[in-house]
């Protein structure tokens, strides 16, 4: 097993980048391959002197196909529930779309059962990473209800003008915008 892995990563290094006919020169082209579909085409004929086309001597060893570098099967993670049935032969990617409180829950639990973690290279220090964001976040709103009830205590401690006060002053305020048009 360990010698086909090393065989495939050998073989894909040395695999060429399939440009699809034309890719090369015109820029209105993907440069994704397609199969090239004319009568003339040199390329479809398999012509000395032109691009490579993908073929089946380019794929990896059926037993390793579709196996990570290690050598594991990997699975991709949502739940709790997929942990658990996680066999020796198979290594972990933990879904990019689980969120922090829950990604939490399920690195604990990766880590208690010792199962391989594949796209997270050092664990350990991710979930520290994340319980240091979360206290950090927990922090930042302690400190803005802090804010709102300082804000709030300060328009109890405002005394409140009476309408005769307002009527008065609206009058002022009048009166001054009036002397300053003439």
């Amino acid at each position: 097993m360990n010698r086909l892995l090393t065989h495939r990563k050998v073989m894909k290094a040395k695999k060429p980048r399939f440009l699809r006919q034309e890719g090369t020169g015109t820029t209105s082209l993907a440069k994704v391959w397609r199969y090239p579909k004319g009568i003339h085409s040199k390329l479809r004929k398999k012509l000395r002197g032109k691009i490579k086309q993908p073929s089946i001597g380019y794929s990896s060893p059926q037993a390793v196909r579709g196996l990570h570098a290690s050598g594991l099967k990997p699975i991709l993670v949502f739940t709790k529930n997929q942990i658990l049935n996680i066999k020796q032969v198979e290594g972990i990617i933990l879904s990019a779309k689980v969120g922090k409180r829950n990604k939490i829950e399920l690195l604990e639990l990766i880590k208690e059962k010792k199962i391989p973690l594949l796209n997270i290279k050092n664990a350990e220090s991710y979930l520290s990473k994340l319980e240091a964001e979360k206290k950090e976040k927990k922090k930042k709103q302690i400190e803005k209800e802090k804010k709102t009830e300082i804000k709030e205590v300060k328009k109890e401690e405002k005394p409140q003008e009476t309408p005769e006060e307002k009527e008065k002053r609206e009058k002022e305020e009048k009166r001054l915008v009036l002397e300053g048009k003439k």
